[in-house]
């Protein structure tokens, strides 16, 4: 059997970013206390080749949502860094 810690982590009530080491329970965390949230679960192959091919479905998806609502995206890093070059 698994035991989680208790976490003494108050939650925000503005936009944050979490960061720690692989394995710590952020993701646990984020699912117990923002459980209402939209998620986006970037290690999921489906969501982030949705989001890639088609970047503007974030923001459709975010305005479709109640104002206050939360939006966790898991594994941001996964996003793909661009060039500033690229940009006319």
């Amino acid at each position: 059997m698994i035991a989680m810690c208790t976490r003494i982590l108050k939650a925000p009530d503005h936009s944050f970013f979490l960061f720690g080491p692989r394995g710590t329970g952020k993701t646990t965390w984020l699912k117990t206390v923002f459980k209402g949230a939209k998620w986006f679960d970037l290690l999921r192959s489906d969501q982030l080749l949705k989001l890639l091919r088609n970047p503007e479905q974030l923001r459709f998806e975010i305005e479709a949502l109640g104002e206050g609502s939360w939006i966790v995206i898991d594994e941001i890093q996964k996003l793909p860094r661009f060039s500033t070059k690229s940009i006319p």
